[in-house]
């Protein structure tokens, strides 16, 4: 649980604050869609992590199937990224930014993570 923590909490306050300042405008369409955005790319963090915890060291999984597992699932997310996209013209691209958000966000979160593990020693 402690590892799924980091990919839902700051995720969801940025996705509550892109619904509070877009209700605040009058425009709640956008903060829906960048909220969404964030959304997908907050499972693809929750799937990622559950292929994870299933791997165990003593039975490593062959690169094929984490291959497989990976793009799956990013295929998943893209094509129901690009659906919504597409269906919510003209404001639909902002669903795509709400998942770079994301992407941004878990990568500051491992970086910050990986420098308290190298000060740590």
């Amino acid at each position: 649980m402690s590892r799924v923590l980091p990919v839902l909490v700051l995720p969801g306050l940025c996705a509550g604050a892109a619904l509070l300042v877009a209700g605040l405008f009058g425009n709640l369409q956008i903060g829906l869609l960048l909220a969404g955005g964030v959304a997908l790319g907050a499972a693809n963090g929750l799937l990622m992590e559950s292929a994870l915890a299933r791997m165990t060291p003593e039975a490593p999984p062959a690169r094929s199937s984490i291959v497989k597992g990976s793009l799956g699932r990013l295929g998943l997310i893209t094509v129901i990224a690009l659906a919504i996209a597409f269906f919510a013209r003209p404001n639909g691209w902002l669903l795509l930014l709400g998942l770079a958000l994301y992407q941004l966000l878990a990568l500051a979160s491992a970086l910050g993570a990986a420098a308290k593990q190298a000060r740590l020693g």
